[in-house]
């Protein structure tokens, strides 16, 4: 009996890096039906996709690099590789074929077409960006989920603007819940801002319990962000607002997703309108 082909994607970087890669892992594991495919990355990254079901086995790119430096070839067994970086050759089989493709956006379609380009696959667009079938609506008393955070500053609204867009929410009826993820405890801990309203903090939460409650929000606002592309791909109402970034590349894709702002660093969206696109969320 032949084996399955064992397959690898890595691609390092943050949470929204690999969320993007998800389309290509779902196209190649419709193309080689029964293949093990394995998706290399940060580790708690690629553990996600790994829980969500998008990979079946999870690898740290950090362990593969240093692999590669020491020269230790063949640690990672696989047939054929989807690599990020060409150094990483090193650590995979000498008989594997390995396709280094460029992660970096070359035009303005969305990064995981052109992802996906660059390895020679097509994928079945947006579809393949789902990670789960759309959830029931929300629960009436289902809170908004506020994720004022995301890797890069210039990518962050204000925070006069959170607070304000929390204020003109509370004062609508709707219950609230922030999102604080490692960044924001280290860098501007969400918890100590002074917010207008009593607001639920979600912290300290492993990412597959962050994915698991996503869904259920009644809406869910944030920057350009990985926990923006995750409640999007899971299928939760999603306002995305953007600053520096250009929406046509990073934009995240979802059947309910509104776009805000984007391609200019100088210009901030407006309260008024984010909290309008919300609450037309329902």
């Amino acid at each position: 009996m032949t084996a399955a082909p064992r397959l690898l994607v890595a691609r390092r970087g943050g949470l929204g890096d690999a969320l993007l890669a998800a389309p290509l892992l779902r196209a190649l594991r419709r193309a080689h039906p029964g293949a093990n495919l394995a998706f290399a990355g940060v580790g708690e990254h690629a553990e996600l996709l790994r829980a969500l079901g998008v990979a079946d086995a999870a690898l740290s790119t950090e362990d593969l690099h240093a692999a590669a430096r020491r020269g230790d070839r063949g640690r990672w067994p696989c047939d054929a590789a989807w690599v990020d970086d060409a150094a990483l050759a090193a650590a995979l089989p000498a008989t594997a074929r390995i396709v280094a493709y460029e992660p970096r956006p070359r035009g303005r379609s969305p990064l995981p077409l052109q992802l996906a380009a660059a390895c020679g696959v097509t994928l079945c667009w947006p579809d393949d960006a789902a990670l789960a079938p759309s959830p029931p609506p929300a629960a009436g008393d289902a809170p908004i989920v506020l994720a004022p955070g995301s890797g890069g500053r210039a990518k962050c609204w204000p925070r006069t603007h959170w607070l304000q867009l929390a204020a003109g929410l509370a004062a609508a009826g709707r219950a609230l819940a922030v999102l604080v993820g490692p960044v924001e405890a280290e860098r501007d801990d969400l918890r100590a801002w002074p917010w207008p309203t009593v607001v639920t903090f979600l912290a300290d939460l492993p990412l597959p319990v962050v994915a698991a409650q996503l869904p259920a929000a009644a809406a869910f606002v944030g920057n350009d962000s990985g926990t923006t592309h995750l409640a999007a791909m899971l299928g939760a109402p999603t306002v995305a607002i953007f600053g520096p970034t250009d929406p046509a590349v990073w934009a995240p894709t979802g059947p309910g997703v509104r776009v805000l702002g984007g391609g200019d660093p100088t210009a901030v969206v407006d309260v008024a309108a984010v909290r309008a696109a919300v609450l037309a969320l329902g």
